[in-house]
């Protein structure tokens, strides 16, 4: 297990190397000059060639991606200069209501959608199963956005259950506090990925209850709901894991939408911002970051899947 885990995690240099590139890349040669931008329209071309060397700007591309990778090693992402701050304090900032918000998303989709996988599965081509069917398609269909304001509607305006808009962490208001301000962001942005959850579980379970082992399991009379969950379930649970995890990683980079018409000061509206002012420091730190973040979400659905099939964990080794 320990040679398994040591290849995966030396898998991730390469990618970190690549994705630092490409990050690095695509800021710099995006249109718009941060210089001209922080001075506004009245600044000389003086002042802003002034301050473009200040900046490190005038450097050669590969000169700034040297100076910028030193630093992401050493730990100093940078300062905003539009934000006067280091970038560790503002991506703690930020990252924290983010997190917060794909959690919770991610373990309400996670409750609502394994189950009725395996419901509809347990129940294939019955009303159980069209039923299910319909609630995933509507999941997969509705825009996140549209869903938002559908609740704050209802449970914010009419029934007045939920605030609107806003985000309180666990220290400021406590447990329950924090849990009403995200449980209707939590919704809209979890809904959509739940539709494809359920499609997942189904197909996933479906998938091993025709396999061979399962019938012989029948044939030696085994019950049907030791079959159902002490062998299909159980062999099903890598496909769960990778949804869930996929989800996990789509919905941290997508929270965007989710996050504007909630109010939430989260990653997506930082990177928004920092995008419209051609804020490069920021914008290759928040992206660096989430990728990072996904890159170690993947080690970990590895070491998961190494853990519950050990034939996952023997190929690994054998790499």
């Amino acid at each position: 297990m320990k040679k398994y885990v040591l290849k995966r995690t030396l898998t991730l240099i390469p990618v970190l190397f690549v994705v630092s590139v490409a990050i690095f890349m695509l800021v710099h040669i995006a249109p718009g000059d941060p210089a001209a931008a922080l001075l506004g329209d009245r600044a000389s071309q003086a002042e802003i060639d002034a301050l473009r060397e200040r900046m490190g700007l005038n450097d050669p591309l590969p000169v700034q991606y040297v100076n910028w990778v030193g630093g992401v090693l050493r730990g100093d992402l940078g300062e905003s200069v539009f934000m006067q701050g280091s970038m560790t304090q503002i991506l703690a900032e930020h990252m924290g209501p983010t997190l917060a918000l794909t959690g919770w998303a991610v373990l309400l989709a996670t409750l609502f959608a394994v189950p009725l996988g395996i419901l509809a599965a347990k129940n294939q081509g019955r009303l159980a199963d069209h039923l299910v069917s319909v609630t995933s398609m509507v999941g997969i269909s509705m825009p996140s956005f549209l869903l938002g304001l559908l609740l704050v509607l209802l449970f914010a305006v009419q029934l007045q259950w939920l605030p609107a808009w806003g985000y309180v962490s666990i220290r400021e208001g406590g447990f329950l506090a924090h849990l009403r301000s995200l449980i209707l962001p939590a919704i809209a942005l979890g809904f959509i990925e739940s539709g494809l959850m359920i499609r997942m579980t189904r197909s996933a379970m479906l998938e091993v209850l025709q396999s061979d082992y399962i019938r012989m399991c029948k044939a030696k009379g085994v019950s049907p709901s030791g079959i159902f969950l002490k062998h299909a379930l159980r062999n099903s649970l890598i496909s769960i894991l990778t949804v869930v995890g996929q989800s996990f990683m789509v919905l941290l980079s997508g929270a965007t939408v989710v996050e504007t018409v909630f109010n939430i000061p989260g990653i997506g509206q930082l990177t928004v911002n920092s995008v419209l002012r051609r804020d490069y420091e920021v914008i290759q730190a928040v992206v660096l970051l989430v990728s990072v973040m996904n890159v170690l979400i993947c080690l970990v659905l590895d070491l998961l899947y190494g853990l519950i099939d050990p034939r996952a964990r023997a190929g690994g080794e054998g790499v």
